[in-house]
């Protein structure tokens, strides 16, 4: 039994020498600026199958280094390399003066003339230069100069109007309009958006256009709710007589459910015909009700246009309705299920907008 201890022992001794030794030359060879596999490789030849391993050779290497084993990377270490041509500060303004030349210029164009990549062309636009591509919105007509001044005037006196009264004066805004409600009108393509597989077919939907049966909306709102409704009669136009017969009833409306408000009451209506004719004005003047001024071709100006018909009638978007009674339960019944929250948030935003027309100097609000 002693005798095998003293064979383990010298076994043992045997071993750490040979490690020792094995050490000694990863330490002479790492002084030597080699790497570890070649260091490996070297050492493999000389002790064979006794060679420590690899994963140990770079483990030994990285210590004799003077490095922190817990701070290394599998990651390459920075160098020079080669340097950037495709995306440089000339090639950068190249292609700006390309897109100021002709804002429609496409990518694959500006690539072949540069002689560059696509893809180092679309990283430029977009991260050196800070471009996007965007699509023309439609307005209803081209502003001038004397419009956008206009526009400007008009929102920096209800700004100014608003800053000094707050709250009060949104309160006191009943904003009215008129827009035509379709028997039918076709759901929009995100609206008929459906979940499916990537296996399934798409669906397909057609072109279908509005119907031609329709009902002439007029509608009155303020912050808390909806003040007045009244749908236009078949075979009648509106007219300067007819708007005025609505503003005797809206009058009457005011004095049952906005008592406490009637006296403070501004009207902001659009400049039609009809709300602006010389009989309009004599009429608004004898039922006491003050308007407060709207620039030309502004729906973006107007809470009915920019907040109320868009989400009415996508409500009523895809529904068929048989008979104009159909047609005027259901707006109604939309009218009366939104909360005061609800139109509140929508008169706020017309103060939002006068700040953006300002800052715009006077050009269209699109958000």
């Amino acid at each position: 039994m002693c005798a095998a201890i003293l064979v383990g022992e010298k076994m043992a001794s045997a071993r750490n020498d040979h490690l020792m030794k094995q050490r000694s030359v990863i330490e002479f060879l790492t002084a030597k600026g080699c790497s570890a596999v070649v260091i490996h490789k070297r050492m493999k030849a000389v002790y064979g199958d006794a060679c420590l391993t690899e994963g140990k050779v770079r483990k030994w290497a990285i210590f004799y280094r003077g490095e922190d084993p817990k701070e290394t990377t599998v990651r390459d270490r920075k160098r020079p390399g080669r340097p950037v041509s495709a995306t440089d500060t000339m090639h950068q303004q190249k292609v700006d003066e390309m897109i100021v030349a002709n804002r429609r210029v496409k990518q694959k164009d500006i690539a072949n003339a540069l002689d560059i990549s696509k893809e180092r062309v679309h990283h430029i636009i977009l991260v050196h230069l800070g471009y996007r591509k965007v699509s023309a919105k439609w307005v209803l007509r081209q502003l001038t100069v004397e419009m956008k001044a206009q526009r400007k005037t008009i929102c920096t006196q209800l700004l100014e109007r608003f800053t000094h009264d707050g709250e009060h004066f949104l309160k006191s805004i009943i904003t009215g309009d008129e827009s035509w409600v379709h028997h039918y009108d076709p759901e929009s393509k995100m609206q008929s958006m459906q979940y499916r597989h990537k296996n399934s077919p798409a669906p397909k939907k057609f072109k279908v256009v509005a119907s031609a049966r329709k009902v002439l909306l007029t509608i009155f709102w303020d912050m808390e709710g909806i003040v007045h409704i009244e749908f236009l009669e078949q075979g009648t136009t509106i007219n300067s007589e007819k708007y005025v017969s609505t503003l005797c009833a809206l009058k009457g409306r005011l004095r049952r459910v906005r008592q406490d408000k009637v006296k403070d009451v501004v009207i902001q209506h659009d400049n039609t015909r009809p709300h602006t004719s010389r009989q309009t004005q004599c009429a608004l003047q004898q039922l006491k009700l003050p308007t407060i001024p709207h620039p030309p071709y502004s729906p973006d100006l107007a809470p009915s246009d920019f907040f109320l018909f868009p989400l009415l009638k996508k409500h009523l978007k895809g529904n068929h309705y048989e008979t104009d009674a159909e047609v005027e339960a259901d707006v109604c019944s939309w009218c009366r299920s939104q909360t005061p929250k609800f139109f509140a948030d929508g008169m706020r935003k017309l103060v939002q907008r006068w700040r953006l027309c300002i800052e715009h100097d006077g050009d269209y609000v699109e958000k």
